[in-house]
């Protein structure tokens, strides 16, 4: 074989679905014994009605890629009628995964794909949340990450890289992916393992990857690509890349380069995706989702996807929460091996490395607490304003209400009375029964919307009324209101 060179489309396809066939065959077994036993809901409905897919990155890139594949096997199997993918992308993945942890149990079923982009990001960004916060599903795939550089470039085999990244003295810059992510986890080993120190490499990332650092990488600025082999789909001009090394344990089938370990490194890793559910769901739901995405993954469909984007095939279910752990130490091993040293463009560089930095600095942090103070002066007088309205609006509605309902008022007045209500209480009913929502009585109040529906729980327990439409219901039979 001749190593370095580019990706072929060959006629590995059909070796590979050959290769795990069996062990699909076995799965699919132990998946339709699943259904049988241990979803009785999924297996009554025959198809799950409605399915929410969070990604949390931009369309087109990696985990988009991951969702769209699982959300067209769902449909081709007949196991869910409508899908609905939602987009949430930044920080590598943890804004969406904020956004999840913190929501509540959704109202229809719903699955957020993960991997170990967010394992990286939560690790360098000491994130509150991370996967752990997630029920996990299922691994989808195993992804082989690649080192890829230009055709035209200085750089044409994995010997002449490491020559180079042992001996140049100035910092070679690399692209790649979201800062965190594989691509730079991947950076960070291979310079652990030569014993070099983490600065002595740029990590340039880019989030969403795939033609993003295609793109960069012809630019001419950076000598080297890490990404994954699902995202080199995504470059344009593939024939103008090569490819210099794989970092799975084995080559990847139609790719001509070798593995960090034929090349000398003892370095092996993967990149992977797969379903995470909400903790917050019911585990009937729980057990349903495990089953509805277990019987994606064992049918045929799902092996055509894995060929077609040359993904490896996933563990099996019950090893998927050892592999996040596995996945978590990695990545906080690698986050704790130096300082991470990435710049997003080398003229930047130039100015942060010399003697100005510090007053650029200095600048900067003055111009960011000058912004602070602007905002927060600005949004106090925003807040007063709006209470004064609010305020002004109470009194336009107590005036409006002592008009149209005076003899009604005294004696709902009365029956507030009666049931031992508190001054804010009672105004807090009377705003409920002329139909005004939460927010609205909390910015009239000038209080938080979480606020008044405690308050609004404690008059309909004072009342005997289990909610606003029955309490509003009680007047409406005896007065005009």
């Amino acid at each position: 074989m001749t190593h370095g060179g580019a990706a072929s489309g060959g006629s590995w396809g059909k070796d590979r679905l050959s290769a795990i066939s069996g062990r699909r065959f076995l799965t699919a077994l132990a998946m339709m014994l699943a259904m049988l036993l241990g979803a009785p809901g999924l297996l009554a409905q025959d198809r799950m009605p409605q399915l929410e897919i969070v990604v949390p990155g931009s369309p087109g890139g990696g985990f988009d890629k991951n969702a769209q594949a699982l959300a067209r096997v769902l449909r081709s199997e007949g196991l869910v009628d409508k899908i609905d993918i939602r987009y949430s992308p930044g920080a590598g993945g943890l804004i969406a995964l904020a956004q999840f942890v913190g929501e509540p149990a959704p109202d229809v079923p719903t699955i957020f794909i993960g991997g170990t982009t967010i394992l990286g990001a939560a690790a360098q960004n000491r994130s509150v949340v991370s996967l752990d916060d997630l029920a996990p599903i299922a691994q989808l795939n195993r992804i082989g990450l690649i080192i890829v550089t230009r055709r035209d470039g200085p750089v044409d085999s994995l010997a002449e890289l490491l020559t180079l990244m042992r001996n140049k003295t100035e910092r070679i810059e690399w692209v790649g992916g979201s800062p965190g992510s594989k691509d730079e986890m991947l950076l960070i080993a291979l310079a652990k393992k030569l014993g070099l120190p983490r600065e002595r490499f740029t990590f340039i990332g880019n989030p969403g990857g795939g033609g993003v650092v295609g793109e960069r990488l012809l630019d001419g600025h950076h000598l080297v690509a890490a990404t994954s082999f699902e995202e080199f789909e995504a470059f344009a001009n593939r024939d103008k890349f090569r490819i210099l090394a794989v970092s799975s344990a084995t080559a990847i089938p139609g790719v001509d380069a070798p593995t960090l370990r034929d090349g000398g490194i003892d370095l092996a890793m993967d990149d992977w995706k797969g379903v995470f559910a909400s903790r917050k769901a019911s585990p009937d739901e729980l057990a349903q989702l495990r089953v509805l995405v277990a019987a994606a993954l064992a049918s045929p469909a799902w092996r055509a996807e894995l060929v077609r984007h040359g993904w490896a095939a996933p563990a099996q279910p019950e090893a998927f929460a050892q592999i996040i752990e596995a996945g978590k130490r990695e990545a906080e091993d690698l986050a704790s091996y130096t300082v991470p040293n990435r710049r997003s463009d080398s003229a930047v560089r130039e100015i942060l490395d010399g003697p100005w930095r510090y007053f650029l600095y200095a600048i900067s942090v003055a111009l960011v607490l000058m912004l602070i103070a602007l905002f927060e002066e600005r949004k106090a007088r925003r807040r007063k304003h709006e209470v004064l309205a609010k305020e002004q609006e109470l009194e336009a509605i107590r005036d409006r209400t002592a008009e149209q309902a005076s003899g009604e008022r005294t004696e709902i007045s009365r029956q507030l009375g009666e049931w031992g209500l508190s001054t804010a209480e009672i105004d807090i009913a009377w705003m409920i029964l002329k139909g005004l929502q939460f927010k609205e009585i909390a910015g009239a109040r000038g209080t938080s919307e979480r606020t008044v529906r405690q308050q609004a729980q404690t008059i309909y327990a004072k009342s005997g009324m289990a909610n606003r439409t029955e309490f509003a219901a009680h007047f409406l039979e005896s007065y005009r209101f």
